[in-house]
């Protein structure tokens, strides 16, 4: 253990040095933070701006011939001039939803022996956080299927590192808090959460473990981001849930944790499956054509489901934020069939748009399927007769969006923190319980393969985690299978390197 102490004091000196260190730290973080939430709220406003006169337009049209003819040029329109934009030289990296180049460009100076930020310096900063705005108003300006967060924690990490060259980020762990503060703050303009976003940053990065040092410094960023919406853009809330009894019934811990098991596995696994196949399909296609097919497969499910079942396609087109407050007012009342038939569209239309290619994310996404997934289950459990008929939607709905949230993307405290902040706190223990059986359920199922996690969980608890390559001897330089150091990311990512940074190791003690 003595060791271990030693290594936790070499850390904290690493970040907190010195008081100029510190200041210094602080004073970019926030000027950083500053020019992020601009780009994010432009970003926002141009996407929010296309899809809801679009979508707004095909509703009062929605009896006119035209009408679904316009949503499919519209869609082919920006999917033809995404694939042009994608096939430029140093655009290929917008494609997708970009998450894991964005954890890719973050754990690179971890492969690095020496204290250099350079290997982070020598790729695109700052070019890449516009390119990707750019690609992703156009795939979800004119209606593909997505949410923005994944898209601005690339842009968000491309501008914490492009400031931390600026300002000569002096060790990898300084530039390393610049790039998970830049995702945090890219996070809070969208959900108008600082919490949730200064956690999301710290998860998505680290997979199963918080970094306390560096959460410090993503809690400002979040907080700059979070104040300028407020003061200067008079942001509300995402969502609006109607109040709840802060009080729970064993039957109710239990329904949720019914919800959890109903929503997590169907959704973890399902939608994976789904997104695998769809990216077989249209890699068949060219890549100049291929985004212009994904946004084609999209518009005829949507205007599959609108001619055939009457549901809008702004439910399975853009964002799905509108869906999802419908779900929580008390006043609407969404049948079984339009929820089963909104689910699979959504999961159809946004596996066409990420696997084609689009610049779209799935955080959204996977809260919209979570909510519509809980909402479901509560049509079933009604049915039954485990719930009564006018038992209140929104738990299972907020519930269904936590769950997701873990299943999809692995974030489970900020699927928490998510619910406490926009929600409130009475919705807290079931939210609570419910993550905790997804992310049991989903602890072997990771979406993003540069999201890292322990090789030796045993260790995390001794604070004495081996290198990756000793507890898995076919990952050795040299060993039969070795090709890259892309298994390293998935199962812990450069072993001894990933957990200097956690168990208070070299990492940040190089500094």
């Amino acid at each position: 253990m003595g060791q271990l102490f030693k290594r936790l004091d070499q850390e904290q000196k690493a970040l907190h040095d010195s008081w100029e260190n510190i200041v210094r730290l602080m004073v970019v973080v926030v000027v950083m933070s500053i020019f992020i939430w601009a780009l994010c709220s432009a970003l926002r406003w141009i996407v929010h701006l296309g899809t809801d006169h679009f979508f707004h337009y095909l509703t009062v049209h929605e009896n006119e011939l035209h009408a679904p003819l316009l949503l499919l040029g519209v869609l082919l329109a920006g999917g033809f001039a995404t694939g042009a934009l994608m096939r430029l030289p140093g655009w290929e990296k917008t494609s997708g939803d970009g998450i894991d180049v964005a954890l890719d460009n973050f754990h690179c100076t971890y492969e690095h022996e020496e204290d250099d930020p350079q290997p982070r310096f020598d790729r695109p900063a700052f070019s890449l956080a516009l390119k990707k705005a750019a690609t992703t108003a156009l795939t979800l300006g004119t209606g593909g299927s997505g949410g923005l967060e994944a898209p601005v924690v690339v842009a968000g990490e491309a501008v914490g590192a492009g400031w931390g060259r600026v300002f000569r980020a002096r060790t990898e762990a300084e530039l390393r808090t610049y790039q998970l503060s830049g995702i945090a703050a890219a996070v809070a303009t969208l959900l108008g959460t600082p919490f949730t976003a200064a956690l999301f940053a710290i998860e998505i990065a680290y997979g199963d473990r918080i970094i306390y040092r560096k959460l410090a410094y993503a809690l400002l960023a979040s907080m700059v981001a979070y104040v300028l919406n407020k003061r200067i853009l008079g942001a509300s809330m995402l969502f609006e849930a109607p109040p709840h009894a802060y009080d729970y019934t064993v039957s109710e811990y239990g329904i949720t944790a019914l919800v959890a098991v109903a929503v997590s596995a169907p959704i973890a696994i399902g939608f994976g499956r789904l997104m695998q196949q769809t990216g077989a399909l249209v890699a068949r296609v060219d890549p100049l054509y291929r985004v212009a097919v994904g946004a084609l497969g999209c518009g005829l499910v949507a205007v599959g489901l609108w001619k055939g079942l009457g549901i809008a396609p702004y439910h399975v087109l853009g964002m799905g934020e509108h869906t999802l407050t419908e779900l929580l007012d008390p006043s609407e009342n969404a049948s079984a069939l339009f929820l089963l038939a909104a689910l699979v569209g959504k999961m159809l239309t946004t596996g066409f748009t990420i696997s084609a290619g689009g610049s779209a994310g799935l955080l959204i996404p996977s809260m919209f399927l979570g909510g519509v997934s809980g909402a479901l289950t509560a049509k079933g459990l009604e049915a039954v007769g485990l719930v009564a008929a006018d038992a209140e939607t929104a738990i299972f709905v907020i519930v269904g969006i936590a769950s997701a949230l873990v299943a999809v993307i692995g974030v489970p405290m900020a699927a928490i923190a998510l619910v406490l902040e926009v929600f409130g706190p009475a919705y807290g223990p079931p939210t609570a319980l419910a993550c905790g059986v997804t992310y049991v359920l989903t602890l072997r199922i990771k979406v993003y393969g540069a999201q890292r996690r322990s090789p030796n969980p045993d260790a995390d608890e001794t604070g004495a985690a081996p290198d990756v390559r000793a507890l898995r001897p076919e990952l050795a330089p040299g060993a039969p299978g070795d090709d890259d150091s892309g298994d390293d990311d998935d199962d812990g990512g450069g072993g001894g390197d990933e957990n200097r940074d956690d168990d208070g190791g070299d990492e940040d003690a190089r500094a």
